[in-house]
């Protein structure tokens, strides 16, 4: 009932936003910044689906929920949650990680309902036709019980001509009561413009995670992301991610929602 709830409000919430006459017209994907423009408001939700192999094999639902701020058309903050469905096994999967479209660097949490809220702030360093370079940190507050976590991270975006797009860059993440870093996380997504409202490509990268015995685990992720500009201010996206190609092909998860602007 309650994530019913959720999601009836988060509909009522979209059509009402829809109706307003100061809604900003984005332009093409690949043309896009690291920071959203100054006063612009971004709300993402996402449904994501999870399957880890067993015996027995676990599935999990969840949604992820974001919003974010231009402050200027250099600075961009954010906060993010996510909801999870099913009993304690099922939200142990973590679906609403899928949830966060074409976003992989992140600190795991726990199987609590709620997600541990992030605040994200990032500063783009370069802003121009070919790179956009940004410096980002982010804040994971504890609430499911575990440690609180910080990540740094240095995003970057490669324009190459008008219909393809890089993004790659160097995230470290790391919990507050372990020194050094514990983590290293890099994205390369490619992607590719097919028209002005619809873009595809390729998505892939490694982390690697050293715990708390010093061992280390490292990860390929391979997947593969879709989306669309349905109206000027509202995209459709979409992803099927392999998190652990390496360790096992028959871990994946789907993710698909929607993000609306308001300038």
């Amino acid at each position: 009932m309650r994530a019913r709830r959720t999601l009836l409000g988060l509909a009522a919430a979209t059509a009402v936003a829809l109706a307003t006459p100061r809604a900003m017209a984005a332009p093409p994907w690949v043309d896009r910044h690291l920071t959203l423009p100054a006063g612009t408001w971004a709300f993402d939700m996402g449904l994501g689906i999870a399957h880890i192999p067993g015996p027995p094999d676990t599935a999990g639902a969840g949604i992820n929920l974001e919003a974010a701020v231009g402050l200027t058309d250099r600075i961009e903050l954010g906060v993010r949650t996510g909801l999870r469905f099913g009993d304690a096994g099922d939200r142990a999967v973590e679906p609403d990680n899928y949830g966060r479209l074409f976003d992989r660097e992140y600190v795991a949490g726990r199987d609590d309902v709620l997600a541990n809220p992030e605040l994200r702030v990032r500063g783009a360093l370069l802003r121009g036709p070919v790179v956009d370079l940004a410096l980002e940190g982010r804040l994971f507050v504890p609430i499911e019980g575990n440690q609180a976590a910080l990540e740094f991270g240095a995003p970057v975006a490669l324009h190459l001509g008008d219909s393809v797009r890089i993004d790659t860059g160097v995230y470290i993440p790391m919990l507050l009561d372990y020194t050094p870093p514990f983590g290293l996380i890099i994205p390369v997504d490619l992607w590719i413009q097919l028209n002005r409202r619809l873009w595809l490509g390729p998505m892939t990268g490694f982390s690697v995670v050293r715990f708390a015995d010093n061992t280390t685990l490292t990860e390929v992720s391979m997947g593969f992301g879709l989306g669309y500009q349905i109206l000027r201010n509202l995209d459709f996206k979409s992803m099927f991610l392999l998190p652990a190609l390496n360790q096992d092909s028959r871990i994946f998860g789907l993710g698909a929602g929607v993000q609306l602007r308001l300038e």
